[in-house]
């Protein structure tokens, strides 16, 4: 078996390869939303990634799933593709 390649897939589906830079458990509030969804009643954690691409430029996590990225100067979120 190989392995996993991961990359962030952006604006006009520009691609980039993507490594994991740090992750930690977040502790959720009761009621907390990421925008997308609300998270179950029950849920006390999570796992936020960090991730850093080929040129160093760093991306952080901001759903509650893992899937959805934001660079530090852009507003747009990009999507984790694993493959």
């Amino acid at each position: 078996m190989g392995s996993v390649a991961m990359f962030l897939e952006g604006p006009g589906q520009e691609r980039r390869p993507v490594k994991v830079l740090s992750s930690e458990h977040v502790r959720l509030r009761s009621g907390a939303t990421d925008g997308i969804r609300i998270v179950h009643p029950l849920a006390s954690e999570i796992e936020m990634k960090t991730l850093i691409d080929a040129n160093g430029e760093i991306a952080s996590q901001v759903d509650f799933d893992g899937f959805r990225f934001k660079y530090k100067d852009s507003d747009l979120p990009w999507t984790l593709v694993v493959g």
